[in-house]
Formats: C-alpha cells, sequence, structure tokens
C-alpha cells in the first residue's frame, strides 16, 4: 500500500501542546490568585522580610509562564516530561509559598489538590504518580516546617480569617478544576470529531485504491486494442486520400490520441492520488496543460479567469489532471443538450490560505438528492460509474481542501479548493 502524500499529524505532539497551553492559562489565574492573597495578608507575616521571597516565588512564576508561553508560539515538539516539570515547578512555588505562611495551617494548602488532578489527566500513570508523591511529600514537609501566621495582627477575627481564606481557596479550586474540566471535555469533543473526519477519509482513500486498481486492470486491457486501432488507421490512411477520409481519420486519430494518453495516466497513477509524484506547481499551469489535453477531443469552449497571480498548490500532477478532466466532462454532459453549447468557466480564486478553482456550467443542475454527489459509485447518468466527483473530492481532501457544489438559476457550479504551499 502506497504510504500518503501529507504527513500526519503527530497527535501526542499536539496533545502536549494543548495541556501546556491548559497550564499557562491556570498558572495565570494562580499567580492573580497568589499577589491578590499577598496584598490581602501581609500584616499576618511575623517579619516584614517574608513578604520578599514570597514575591520573588510568584515573580519566577511569571517569567516561567512567560518562557513556556514563547515556547508554544514556535513549532517544537513536546514530550509527558515537560508537562511533569512544569507541574513540579508550580508543586515547588506553592511549597516555597506554604514554607514561608503558615503551612498546612494556610486555608490555601488545598491548591495542591489542582496539580494532583491535572497529573492524572495530562501525563501517564507513573508520571502523574511522581507529582502525586512529590505534592504529598511538599504537604508533610509545610505541615512540619513553616513560619506561623500571626492571625491576631490582622484587624479581622482569625476565625473570620479563616472562613474568607477558605472561602478564597475552594473557589480558586473549584473555577480552576471546573474550567479545565470543561476545556477537556470539549477538547475530547473535537477530537472525536476530528478522528471520524479521519475515519471516513481513510474509508474514501481505500474505496479510492480499489478504484484504482480496477482502473488500471481496464488500461491495461485497453492498452493493446487501442495501439492495433492506430496501426488500422494509419493503414486507412495511407490507401484513402479523398478529403472525406481524411476528415474523419483525423478527427477518429485525435480521439484514440486522446484515449491513450488517459489510458497511460491510468497505468500511471492507477486512479489513486497517492500514486503518482508530488509536485509544487502553479495552479494555473495545471489548469491549463488539463484543459488543452481535454479540449482535443471536445467541442465545448473553456474560458479562464485566473486571478491567483501564479499561486502555487502541492499536489500530484497526474491526479489532479484526472479528477479536473472528471469536473469537465461532467460539466459538458450537463449542458451538451444546448445549442450552440456555451463554455464553460473555469475560475482560480486566491482566499487566505487556499486556492479555490471554480467550473461553473449553464447545464441541468444538481440532482434533488444532491447531497450523494460524491459518493462513490453514484451518478444520474445512464452510463455514469458515479467515481468523477468522488476521485476530484478525495484528491481535494487528502491535499487538505475539499469540493462543494453550489445550484444556481442557470447551471452548477464547482468549487474546488486546494491549500497553498
Amino acid at each position: 500500500m502506497s504510504a500518503p502524500f501529507w504527513p500526519a499529524v503527530d497527535r501526542d505532539t499536539e496533545l502536549n501542546r494543548l495541556w501546556l497551553s491548559w497550564l499557562v492559562r491556570l498558572r495565570w489565574v494562580a499567580i492573580t490568585a497568589q499577589l491578590l492573597t499577598l496584598s490581602l495578608s501581609v500584616h499576618l507575616f511575623p517579619e516584614l522580610w517574608v513578604f520578599g521571597p514570597l514575591v520573588v516565588i510568584v515573580g519566577l512564576l511569571v517569567l516561567a509562564n512567560v518562557r513556556l508561553l514563547q515556547r508554544l508560539g514556535r513549532p517544537d515538539g513536546f514530550d509527558d516530561t515537560t508537562i511533569v516539570l512544569q507541574l513540579l515547578l508550580d508543586v515547588g512555588a506553592l511549597t516555597g509559598i506554604f514554607l514561608l505562611a503558615g503551612g498546612s495551617t494556610n486555608p490555601f494548602v488545598e491548591l495542591f489538590l489542582i496539580h494532583i488532578a491535572l497529573a492524572a489527566v495530562m501525563v501517564p500513570a507513573r508520571k502523574a504518580a511522581l507529582v502525586t508523591g512529590t505534592a504529598v511529600v511538599a504537604y508533610l514537609l509545610v505541615s512540619w516546617v513553616h513560619l506561623p501566621l500571626v492571625w491576631t495582627n490582622h484587624t479581622l477575627p482569625p476565625d473570620a480569617l479563616r472562613v474568607i481564606g477558605e472561602t478564597m481557596a475552594f473557589t480558586i479550586t473549584a473555577a480552576s478544576v471546573s474550567v479545565f474540566v470543561v476545556g477537556l471535555a470539549t477538547t475530547l469533543r473535537r477530537r472525536e470529531r476530528q478522528l471520524l473526519a479521519a475515519r471516513d477519509r481513510t474509508a474514501r482513500t481505500d474505496r479510492l485504491r480499489t478504484v484504482g486498481t480496477m482502473a488500471a486492470g481496464a488500461a491495461h486491457e485497453l492498452n493493446t486494442p487501442l495501439s492495433t486501432l492506430g496501426l488500422r488507421l494509419g493503414r486507412i490512411g495511407r490507401r484513402h486520400d479523398d478529403p472525406d477520409t481524411v476528415r474523419d481519420l483525423t478527427v477518429a486519430r485525435d480521439q484514440v490520441e486522446r484515449c491513450t494518453g488517459i489510458v497511460q495516466q491510468l497505468l500511471f497513477g492507477a486512479g489513486d492520488p497517492s500514486a503518482s509524484e508530488l509536485v509544487r506547481l502553479p495552479v494555473r499551469r495545471l489548469v491549463d496543460e488539463t484543459i488543452t489535453l481535454w479540449s482535443k477531443g471536445s467541442r465545448c469552449k473553456v474560458t479562464i479567469d485566473d486571478r491567483s497571480e501564479g499561486a502555487p498548490i502541492a499536489i500530484p500532477r497526474i491526479a489532479f489532471s484526472q479528477a479536473l478532466v472528471n469536473l469537465l466532462e461532467n460539466a459538458r454532459e450537463a449542458q451538451e443538450a444546448q445549442e450552440p453549447m456555451p463554455p464553460i468557466e473555469v475560475r482560480i480564486e486566491p482566499h487566505p490560505g487556499r486556492i479555490v478553482v471554480v467550473i461553473r456550467d449553464h447545464g441541468t443542475g444538481l440532482p434533488p438528492d444532491q447531497d450523494r454527489v460524491g459518493d462513490p459509485f453514484y451518478t444520474t447518468k445512464v452510463s455514469g460509474t458515479g467515481l468523477g466527483v468522488f476521485v476530484a473530492r478525495s484528491l481535494a481532501e487528502g491535499a487538505g481542501g475539499g469540493l462543494s457544489y453550489t445550484r444556481l438559476p442557470d447551471g452548477t457550479e464547482a468549487r474546488w479548493v486546494f491549500p497553498t504551499t
């Protein structure tokens, strides 16, 4: 089986980056709460010098968070160890704060639980156990060794201060856990949708490879009779040189040449976009090449409105040509009953991060069950296979784009989307 052209995303790195972004947000909340608490409880410290180290600890957390934000802004990879180190940094900062501010008697000591919960979700069991064990040891340490808070130094009664502190600690803990769990649930739902979309793309690719195998077999079978037909036409041309015969032979040779080109493409690409070489070319050049080939066997004209200014896309060249031929054929067949036949309009539109190739016809329009357009083997034509749109859509989706159809008052518009490179 051929390897896909478009590299898979490292899901572990992507997930770890997501966890770290949540740590940054929660740490900003913790820093804000710590600064607020310090400003309200400065009178509870036995000595004024204690306030200095506490501010230094909070400042180090600010610097660490800024540094982590800078790393998240770069395309670096992140592993579980990075998350563990960040959680241990927070546990260490809390330990330093509680050593200087009341130890286990400080109402905010339950903030250790937030980091235990985060570790349980973000990292594997062994590393989560490491963070949990460190938090337990830190709790025991601050229980035995700490500078006491002088509750009587404040204007409020000690019991009232404890109630206020416990309420604030509970609120911070509840809000942090709630926000994180809501974010986690949203992330899981998004990843589930991505997984379902990936499964759908895989199923489409598998069906496309099956069709490709069938196409390759058919191409092999057609190659010999086409060669024989070309030789026979040559012999007829040498025997008969009257104008009518020459004209008919010219049309027949053009059709044989076109069929031979299609067979060669099928033999090369086997109908599978991942079976031909990925190239990076201006989309206008790819469109021109395909229309030149297609026009040899069609009396329908094509107008091109190019607004892309040479923007390139990375795509399998042969597969792009095959798919665009399919879309042009569909557009021609939709309006072939009209006399004179109007031209097919092709527009190349640039958009931020993507290029849209628009194929506009003036034909019969979409069928009533237009949502099925693009499903394999679905067709409304008597002699159709239902694979043309399917191949074009699979190619675009494999590159990160897509294909959609819009019903117009006097025809149909196909929008074929590709990411720019």
